[in-house]
């Protein structure tokens, strides 16, 4: 009978984890598929969730019933952006009940899944669906951007034609930046929710890691990439994509990754700093400052990655 109660029980949870979906995707529907297409983290937290109560493999029977609905709703929407998300989170909840307390894995397995998410999304399913890419979409962005500059400031053939090939250009740093930061947004979501619900503790929020760039990455990766945006021309005049080109893109998408590192550090190293003072509210300050003012940020987690001021806070 006891059996019979927890069957019971998974295929109710499993239907109301559904229906939740089933009510997120039918409100996106309404506002034109804002909601799917701007809250992509927040997708896999219902079923991730259902997977941390009970297990994996039963996650995959909401996850597939969330599939159904979401293509019933809206053929495109449902293979967009409802299927890799179920699938992810199907592994997340899989992941996030791994024994070993090491969160730094468990986060970097969240990232590749977020990496995976938005690769399907912008490249293979936009091209297999749509028939254009993320490529398509940023010049189309950058061309709007030229036109309300030009509106404000004479812009020149070659600006205009470096600030659009500047943006195809890091793309691929675009993403990988926008996966690592779904994957710590959804890891704090999931672990609020499953905190609050479920009595689960999956582990110190993201910020009280003790991230850093390593020394051997500032004193020589970073100062190489730097350098590439001396090149940019050389991007804006080419004929033929060669390897100064690949070069040079290459190193613009690596100085992009690396100034998100530092941004992490220096949020990091303040939530080190006041835990330490007992005053972790103060964190919301460095959290706005990223929004008005983040090159500060960058400039203190790249001094931190220096002169390691959090060792002096880890004394």
């Amino acid at each position: 009978k006891e059996n019979a109660m927890k069957k019971v029980r998974y295929i109710t949870d499993a239907a109301m984890v559904t229906a939740i979906m089933g009510v997120l995707l039918l409100i996106s529907n309404l506002t034109g598929g804002a909601i799917v297409s701007g809250l992509t983290f927040i997708l896999p937290v219902p079923i991730t969730i259902y997977g941390l109560k009970y297990d994996w493999k039963k996650a995959i029977i909401p996850a597939v019933a969330t599939i159904l609905i979401g293509i019933l709703i809206n053929m495109l929407v449902g293979l967009l952006y409802v299927l890799p998300s179920a699938i992810v989170a199907v592994i997340y909840s899989f992941v996030l009940k791994w024994k070993t307390p090491k969160l730094s894995l468990k986060m970097g397995v969240m990232f590749l899944g977020s990496l995976l998410v938005n690769v399907l999304t912008t490249i293979i399913f936009s091209k297999a669906l749509f028939g254009y890419t993320i490529i398509e979409d940023t010049t189309a962005l950058a061309n709007e951007m030229v036109t309300m500059l030009s509106k404000i400031i004479a812009i020149s053939d070659w600006m205009s034609k470096a600030l659009t090939m500047l943006l195809v250009s890091v793309i691929p740093a675009t993403i990988v930046v926008t996966s690592i930061i779904e994957a710590i947004l959804t890891y704090f979501v999931i672990s609020l929710v499953s905190e609050k619900l479920l009595k689960i503790q999956l582990g110190a929020f993201v910020l009280s890691l003790n991230i850093a760039v390593p020394k051997l990455v500032t004193y020589i990766v970073f100062p190489l990439s730097l350098i590439s945006l001396f090149f940019i021309n050389s991007i804006v005049k080419y004929e033929t994509f060669g390897f100064v080109q690949v070069i040079v893109t290459i190193g613009l998408n690596i100085f992009v990754i690396l100034m998100l590192a530092y941004l992490i550090e220096a949020l990091v190293l303040c939530s080190l700093y006041f835990s330490k003072i007992n005053k972790r509210y103060l964190l919301i300050l460095p959290l706005i400052g990223m929004f008005i003012f983040p090159i500060a940020l960058v400039v203190l987690g790249f001094l931190d990655s220096i002169f390691n001021y959090r060792y002096r806070l880890l004394k």
